[in-house]
Parts: structure tokens; sequence; C-alpha cells
């Protein structure tokens, strides 16, 4: 529950109707105006992300603050900006901008004008010791509470807001005919700055009303606050300064190194003096005028040292015991920032740098499992920008940044950190064995990126190394068994099946499971429809029984492709690793064609294309253009849709994945076959020719009517050594359409038809949401098309292409 708000009526109501004509408004005034909490009356009835500015100190950790306020859903490669553009425009809500300040943030302002202007619909309120002076904002500039004059009657805000503090600190009731003088008097002398009138009355709740001093300032207010609490919340408080964030109860406790029980009695004393705040969920924080005070008078003690010292000890004891425990729901998660800076702490002293490394490693599980590997990857990039750490551990860590860089960062932007792990294997006791361990995880970021021969090389590398590492082994192969599912080397994959299942045991059964996983997309790949569906059921169900979800979700998305059954498993996609939540999503484009509804599936499919294009996963991808294709074949948009099949045989060829190829072709020959069919002809030849090569099937997909493929006709200079050559590659560009039928002399003319689509309802003032919905595309995907044509057209922003759309009609 908030406090109370008062003498600030007028103000609240400004603010409000403000909101509504303005997108943006400041609150603008000094320490202890009480600006925070008139902004958060003001939208305590709105959804808003709330950041916290005075804990940021540039304009790239406030678009970080930002995002995560937001909570939106950002993929890996995703620039922080866009996103943060793209999440604003996608919700709409408010954003609360607390505490900032243009000297504390360089550049604030410009971002803020920035997201203004790339955005129609998100308001933002801000709080700020000065002004904006900005054209397009709004500075609402909040006065002290009145106080009595001579002459006037002892009542009014000021005075409220006096007896109420002074009460709830647990003093006397004032009677106001007797206390007349020394109220008036302490009401003058607070100047009507709400947090030293709370300071005043705190002071007089312990002393007696007519023991307090007037102040001549909040800080002279807060200091002899201070002086007011015993020894022991003296420390508590001083050492709460040091840290620039609210924390948990029990890391309060170790930095005042008290037992809990008397942690709380200390917080709740400092609160009834107005020094800290203990908010709803048990959280201890400290105002800015504050924490100033606290730092100042901390110059003078060792408390700096002693916090590093009690936040190293605390969060070594509240992480997991070893790096194989720990769970998403540890408590000391709500306290990441503390494990962040002490982890920081101690990676910046050499004498506790390998208790650092040590506590990054342990924090890795619970935050990977909790789905955060932003904030994992953060820690871990601390340690080894620190310096080198045990070589064991060194190596698990930095292995560990490669796959939290994949996951949130592109595929790519993992292997710097793997080439730092090979920096730590040089010097380990066994550094085959961690050579080998950190190939597997390069082999598999470059089978995602579709690179196979990369991939393959890294999976004979690990057996070159000889290591006698089963489990890596093990892993290679079954890395080995998917590159060549993908390279449509059907018999090859299936031999080496047994390898990977036969003893499977323990911490190496999901890779057996995997593998039989593998076995039924063979099967599917060779049309044995029935044993394939038996296959993935029979994966699934052992991998449920074990506990292997994300096993078990790509065996549960296989069976759905092949019979279009309803799933048997609907985790949140947010919450799911970015390999394995492209082939989710796209499935729900293919169950979404199966029912016919063919817009969807075109939305779903091409989000799925931005969001693996983003990621590097370019398998993901490829798949993903195929059944966006074919869903805009079925709603009869055959420009489109032999743009996109050329696209999709393309990156197809580059990797390569001949069936997919194939697939590509037959679409690319159902859009042709009416204005090109000998071009049409020789495209049916050629998937069947690739699928012949491989052994492999011609598989039915919804939407697409293969009945009305023309007579293969042959086209031998697009088929080489058993598969597609460069003139067949080639060949897969010469289609009709894509560019946008504008005058040639127009900078408009420069844009394709999906891109003049949506320019044109950004001129008639859609935004990103809405145009996704009128075109059946993604907000993702409108704002992909947004920044190709701001690029195209030399703009900056959504409001220069509204008015050049305007001009242009």
């Amino acid at each position: 529950m908030l406090p109370p708000c008062l003498g600030r009526r007028d103000l609240l109501a400004h603010v409000r109707s403000s909101l509504i004509d303005r997108r943006w408004v400041t609150l603008v005034g000094p320490s202890g105006m009480g600006k925070s909490l008139i902004a958060r009356h003001a939208v305590a009835d709105r959804e808003v992300a709330w950041v916290d500015a005075r804990v940021v100190h540039d304009v790239d950790g406030l678009i970080g603050a930002w995002l995560q306020a937001l909570n939106p859903d950002v993929a890996p490669g995703d620039a922080p900006l866009p996103a943060l553009i793209r999440a604003l425009d996608d919700t709409g809500r408010l954003s609360v901008l607390d505490g900032v300040s243009e000297e504390q943030i360089p550049g604030l302002f410009e971002l803020i004008e920035a997201t203004l202007a790339a955005t129609t619909l998100p308001r933002i309120l801000s709080t700020s010791h000065t002004p904006s002076g900005s054209p397009h904002g709004l500075d609402l500039r909040v006065e002290p509470l009145p106080t009595p004059l001579p002459g006037q009657p002892l009542e009014g805000a000021s005075l409220e807001l006096f007896v109420g503090r002074l009460a709830s600190a647990g003093g006397e009731l004032v009677d106001l005919r007797r206390d007349e003088a020394v109220l008036r008097s302490l009401l003058e002398a607070s100047g009507g700055i709400p947090l030293v009138i709370e300071q005043l009355a705190a002071q007089a709740a312990q002393v007696g009303l007519a023991a307090v001093a007037p102040t001549d300032s909040l800080s002279d207010a807060i200091g002899r606050s201070y002086a007011m609490v015993d020894a022991t919340s003296q420390r508590a408080f001083r050492r709460l300064g040091c840290v620039a964030f609210p924390v948990g109860l029990d890391v309060f406790a170790a930095l005042a190194e008290l037992p809990r029980a008397l942690a709380i009695a200390a917080a709740a004393q400092l609160e009834r003096h107005s020094l800290v705040e203990i908010t709803p969920d048990e959280r201890v924080r400290m105002a800015a005028a504050a924490r100033r005070h606290a730092l100042e008078v901390t110059r003078h003690t060792d408390d700096a040292a002693c916090v590093t010292a009690a936040l190293l000890a605390w969060a070594d004891a509240a992480l997991p015991a070893s790096e194989e425990e720990g769970s998403g729901s540890d408590p000391w998660l709500a306290d990441y920032d503390a494990v962040d800076l002490a982890i920081a702490h101690g990676a910046g002293d050499p004498a506790t740098r390998d208790l650092a490394y040590d506590m990054a490693n342990r924090a890795f599980g619970p935050l990977y499992t909790a789905m955060r590997p932003r904030d994992a990857l953060t820690l871990l990039e601390t340690v080894l920008a620190s310096g080198d750490g045990p070589p064991e551990v060194g190596a698990q860590v930095a292995r560990r940044a490669g796959i939290c860089a994949s996951e949130v960062l592109g595929t790519f932007e993992g292997l710097r950190f793997l080439d730092r792990a090979e920096q730590h294997a040089d010097i380990a006791l066994a550094p085959d064995v961690q050579r080998a361990r950190i190939a597997s995880i390069r082999a598999e970021m470059y089978l995602d990126a579709g690179q196979l021969d990369a991939a393959r090389t890294e999976v004979d590398r690990i057996f070159a190394l000889g290591c006698e590492d089963t489990y890596a082994e093990r892993q290679a192969r079954r890395t080995l068994m998917d590159v060549e599912v993908s390279a449509g080397n059907l018999a090859t994959a299936e031999a080496i099946a047994p390898l990977i299942i036969d003893g499977a045991t323990g911490e190496e059964a999901w890779l057996g499971i995997a593998a039989r996983v593998l076995l039924a997309q063979i099967a599917r790949e060779q049309g044995r429809q029935v044993e394939a569906l038996a296959a993935a059921r029979a994966a699934r169900h052992d991998a449920m029984a074990r506990g292997e979800d994300r096993i078990a979700l790509l065996a549960d998305v296989l069976a759905r492709r092949i019979s279009c059954e309803p799933p048997a498993l609907t985790p949140e996609p947010e919450a799911l690793p970015w390999a394995v939540r492209l082939g989710y999503q796209l499935q729900g484009a293919r169950d979404a064609a199966c029912e016919e509804r063919f817009e969807h599936a075109a939305g779903i499919a091409a989000d799925v294309v931005v969001l693996a294009d983003s990621a590097r996963l370019e398998r993901d991808g490829i798949e993903a253009r195929i059944v966006l294709a074919d869903a805009l074949l079925a709603l009869g948009d055959t420009g489109q849709a032999a743009s996109t099949y050329a696209a999709a045989a393309r990156h197809a060829a580059a990797c390569p994945l001949p069936l997919r190829i194939a697939d590509a072709f037959d679409g690319l020959a159902l859009c042709l076959r009416e204005t090109q069919p000998t071009h049409a002809a020789r495209c049916v030849w050629l998937g069947m020719q690739l699928r012949n090569a491989h052994g492999a099937a011609a598989l039915s997909r919804p939407g697409v009517d293969t009945s009305r493929l023309p007579a293969p006709r042959a086209a031998k200079a697009w088929f080489a050594d058993g598969r597609i050559s460069a003139a067949g590659i080639a060949a897969a560009g010469r289609i009709e359409g894509g560019e946008a039928d504008a005058a040639a002399d127009s900078p408009l003319a420069s844009l394709t038809k999906a891109q003049l689509a949506v320019a044109q309802l950004v001129g008639a003032g859609l935004t990103s949401k809405e145009i996704a919905e009128q075109l059946y595309l993604s907000p993702r995907t409108v704002d992909n098309h947004l920044a190709q044509i701001y690029r195209k057209l030399d703009i900056p922003s959504r409001s220069r292409l509204a008015a050049m759309m305007a001009k242009s009609a």
C-alpha cells in the first residue's frame, strides 16, 4: 500500500491529464520533494514499466534497465535500442524513468526523444532534478508543501505529514494549542520539503517535540536522524549506502554483520527515522539523499572494505555448494544484484579471483534453469575479463559463457569464449578432455548455423584427441549423426546411431534418446511415416520419464509434424532455449496450416525467419522460409511465395541441405507453372534428382498441392555429382516480381512490395502491431521491414517515413 501523497491533489490531476495530451512528462524538483511518490500515485491504476534510473550511469545501462522493466521477447542478436523501441510500441505501456539526470547519464534526453520519434503510442513519465527543456516534453515543477504563515491557521498538508509521521514513529500526539509555536518553527525551518518534515517528525518521536532543533538543510536533517539511532543501526545504514540497489533481508543482515532477527530490528529502527524504506516484498531500500549522507560518513570508516568481505561471504554461502546443484527457484536469485557485485569485487582482487570464478560457475546452473542466460553471461564475463582463474574451472566458465553468448547474442558470438576456454585448457591437468568438450560445443554451434563442414571438422578433432572421454565422444557422434541427417546422408546417419544408443546410461542416456529422435526423422524423410511416428512417440515417452524436457519437446514436435496430432507438451515459448524454441514455434505455424489458417501460419513463420536470421540458426531459418512460402502460396500470393522459396533454396544450398533444396524447388515449380512452365518443369526434375540421390521421398506439406506439379523436364546443367550445381542455384533466382510498382524516379521505387505495404500503413498512422495484424505478419517482421526501409530511404525514424508517405500520396 502506498503512503499518502498529501497536498498533491492538483499536481496529481495535472500529471494524469498531461499524460493523455503529452507523450513525455517530467516531474522536476530537488531531492526530498517526493517526486517518486507522486509518480507512483499518478500511475497507481495503470500497468507501467518502472525504471530506477538512479543506479544507472550511461545510456546503454538505461536501455538495459528499461528493457528489463518491459520484459520483452528479445532475440539473440537483437540490438538493444531497436528492441526497446519495438517493446515500447508492442506493449504501449507507460514507462516511468525515476531519478533521471542528464549529468549522470549523458545523452539521456536524446535517447528519450529518439524513442518518441520512432514510436507512436508509448508515454513516458520521468522524475528529475533538472528540466528536460525538450519541445516534445512537459516539465511540471514539484513545489514544497505550503507551511502555515504567521496569522494563518495551523493546518495544511505539511502539518498533516508531520503529525502522521510522528505517530507512525511512535511519538506522542501533539497538542496544537500547546505546541503551536514549536510546530510553526519546525515547519518553517523545513521549507516545506517532505523528506525534511519526515526527518524532523522522526526525531521528535525519539527525543520529544521541544528537543528537536530546526534544521536548515535536508542533509542536516538526515545527519541528525542518523545520530539518533544506535551504533548497530548506524553501521547497517552506512553499509547499505555502499550498495546502489535495494537488498533482501538476508543480504542486509550480512552487510550489517547481524543475525537475521536483529537485522530486521535495525531495519525497522532505520525506517522509523525515515532513513530507509522496507518495501512490501521485504527489501530494504535507501533514498538518494540518504545514500549520499551514508557515503559521506563512510569515507572515514572501513565500511567499504567490510561490505566487500560481507558480500563475498554471503554469496559464497547462498550459492549452491557445487556447480551441479541448485535450481531455478533458489532464494538467492532474488538478490542477483548482490551476487553480481560480490563476484565483481572478488574478481577484481587476485587474492579472491579463484573464489569469484567458482561462484560464477556455481551461479550458472540456477540462472540457466531459470531462463536467465543474459544474467549468467554477465557473471561469467566479469570473471573472464578479470584475468585467469583455476584451469579446469576457467575452462568450464568460458564454455558456459560461450553457450550463453550464443543464445543471447547470436550463434557465433559464443566462439570468442570458446577460444578463451582453449587457453585455460592448455594448462589444465587433463587438457585433451577440456579440448574435447570445447570442440563438442563448437560443433553444435556450427551445426545450428548450418555450417555442416565446419561441424564435421570439430567432430573429427574430438576423435583425433583420443582422450577417452566417453561423454564427449558420444556427444560428438550425436552431432555427427545430426549433420548427416541434415546433409541428406540418411544411410550414413543411420549407421552411426548404434554407436550412440548402445550403452548410453546415466548422464549419457539423453544422447541415446536424442539419437532415436534422429532415427525417427530419417524414417520420415524416407517416407516410412508409420514407423517414424511410432519412433517419435516412444522417444518422447522415454525422454519425459527421465525428465529430459528438451529432448521430449523435440520428439513431440516431430510427432506433430508427421501426424498433425495435438501437442503433448505445451511450454511457454519464451521459456525455451532458442535452438529449441524456434522449431516449437514453427510447428505452431504448420499446425495452423493443417487447419487451413494460412494467414496465421504465415505470421508465425515470418516471425521465425526473422528470429532465426538474428540468432544465426540457419537450419531453422530455411525450414521457416519454406513454411512461410507454402502459406503464401495457399493464400494465392505466388509472387512473394516464389521469392521466399528462392531465398530458401539459396540458403539451403550454402549449407548444404539438399532435401530442403528439393522442397523449395517443388514450391517454385507450383509458383511458376503458369508464367514460366519450362522453368517450372525443370524445378520439378531437380527436386526428383536430389531426393533420388539421397534415398528420400517427397513429403506432403499443408497448403501444397503436389498433384498440380508439372511433368519433370531434365535440366542436366542444374545437377552434378549428386548435388545441385552452381547453375541450379542461379536458376532459383530467375523468377519474376519482388519490386514495388512505384514511379522509377521516386525514392520509394527501391522498396519491395512488402516494404511498400508497410510504409503505406505507417503513413496511415498504424502502429507496428496494427500493421502486423493487417498484413498477417508479426510485429518483429514489420520492424525488420522498417529497418530496411530506413536504410534504403536514408531516413532516421518512423515520423520521417510517415511524412514522406504523406508527401507522395
